[in-house]
């Protein structure tokens, strides 16, 4: 059997990888198993790192996918180290670098996402007009 945090190690270099490489489906994979195994062990830091990891390249990876390689490989390489920055802090008793990673991560993939939102174009969605002889059954 394997030692509990050589999962953690594993799982963060993994996702640090799959970043690199702008795999965030492999990515927020990873986190939500990470999550689940933190959640199963009741280990609160896990839970947090996790969670956060999750909700970021849930949100940034659909963004990603419909931009060109180039455009995202900024992104993809800092998000990368600050990954490298959660394997390395996770375990250490004062949890101030670990934080602040986790401040940059979130603080990276928000920019992200506000600078893909406004240089998209706008899409136009109408709302759908309910008439009278019209069923919905």
């Amino acid at each position: 059997m394997r030692e509990i945090f050589n999962v953690y190690n594993e799982g963060f270099e993994e996702i640090a990888r799959m970043v690199g490489q702008g795999n965030y489906k492999g990515a927020f994979v990873a986190s939500a198993n990470l999550t689940l195994f933190s959640t199963l062990l009741d280990y609160d830091d896990g839970i947090l790192v996790c969670e956060v990891l999750e909700g970021v390249f849930s949100q940034v990876g659909p963004l990603a996918e419909d931009l060109e390689t180039e455009e995202v490989r900024p992104t993809n390489e800092q998000l990368a180290a600050k990954m490298q920055v959660v394997t390395d802090t996770y375990r250490a008793e004062d949890k101030n670098a670990l934080y602040q990673a986790l401040r940059d991560i979130r603080s990276i993939a928000t920019k992200f996402q506000i600078t893909c939102v406004k240089s998209a174009p706008t899409k136009m969605q109408r709302q759908a007009k309910l008439r009278t002889g019209d069923k919905y059954y």
